[in-house]
């Protein structure tokens, strides 16, 4: 018999369907409401230069002219369609993981704080090569990239199915492809090296809230914070509301129920649910990545 995560009685709400991807993450379907309202709205009132005016990250406006608010107004700016289509899909398929994994007011912050730092990655470089002109980045991909690393280092394991090309890659190698393509092009100078470097600098906030204990703590502070629905709290991991039985869509790869070993998963994934994934000693983190591959 063949069981995935999401077939267990504590994942599933009367034998019902699983949820959609969003269930749990309120915070992506509002990115993805705002980040497409803007961008409607500046199109049809013909507002996206004045949204841009305003809102654009520069380094001469966001930094040397104080103007704070940009490292926030220029993650929901798009350039065009094909900008907001893809960041959009992003956010959906690996931001409603991780804001599941991080809960939804650790994730803000978390997807805020990347995309600030990605527009100091862009003012980096822009600072240290004068090749670079100050022209403004926008768009929500610092966060992204935050996202992505954090994905990768909660789940390295976890498979990832393109949609172009049509291959199957685990999180990690799909990070690590996707940041050693934004290293190539900021070193040889290539089209878009202030965009990519804001890749590189969400992506590296996201590694480093994960990594230093202290950003770490920051986040599982917000994760136990009062708010929504009533939850046992422990810090991150799957949550689960008292008012009825909760259940999270399938979190990785597929388990052989296979006595004792079964057993042995449940009660890690017990574990889980009462005190949060960084609750999980690396034996136990290894044990359940390994017996998942199986």
């Amino acid at each position: 018999m063949e069981m995935g995560y999401a077939d267990r009685e504590y994942f599933r709400e009367g034998g019902g369907r699983p949820p959609s991807r969003l269930a749990g993450a309120p915070v992506v379907k509002w990115l993805l409401i705002v980040n497409l309202g803007v961008f409607l709205l500046g199109l049809l009132l013909d507002l996206r230069g004045a949204f841009e005016a305003v809102g654009c990250f520069t380094v001469e406006k966001g930094i040397l002219g104080f103007q704070i608010w940009r490292f926030i107004t220029f993650q929901f700016l798009h350039g065009d369609f094909g900008h907001l289509f893809f960041n959009s899909i992003a956010i959906y398929f690996f931001g409603a993981f991780v804001e599941q994994q991080l809960r939804s007011r650790a994730f803000l912050a978390f997807y805020l704080l990347c995309g600030g730092a990605g527009a100091l990655g862009y003012a980096v470089l822009v600072s240290s090569n004068s090749s670079y002109s100050d022209v403004g980045v926008v768009g929500a991909s610092g966060g992204i990239f935050g996202i992505l690393a954090m994905a990768a280092l909660i789940a390295p394991d976890m498979r990832v199915q393109l949609l172009f090309p049509p291959v199957t890659l685990t999180m990690r190698l799909l990070a690590i492809i996707i940041l050693a393509w934004g290293v190539f092009v900021v070193l040889s100078g290539g089209r878009n090296a202030g965009g990519e470097a804001g890749h590189l600098g969400g992506a590296l906030a996201g590694f480093l809230m994960w990594k230093i204990p202290m950003l770490r703590q920051f986040l599982q502070n917000l994760a136990r914070s009062r708010g929504g629905p009533s939850r046992k709290r422990g810090g991150f991991g799957i949550r689960i509301t008292k008012e009825k039985k909760s259940y999270t869509r399938k979190l990785g790869p597929r388990i052989k129920d296979r006595g004792g070993e079964d057993v042995d998963v449940d009660r890690i994934l017990d574990k889980i649910n009462d005190h949060g994934l960084q609750s999980l000693t690396e034996e136990e983190r290894k044990f359940l990545s390994d017996s998942g591959n199986k």
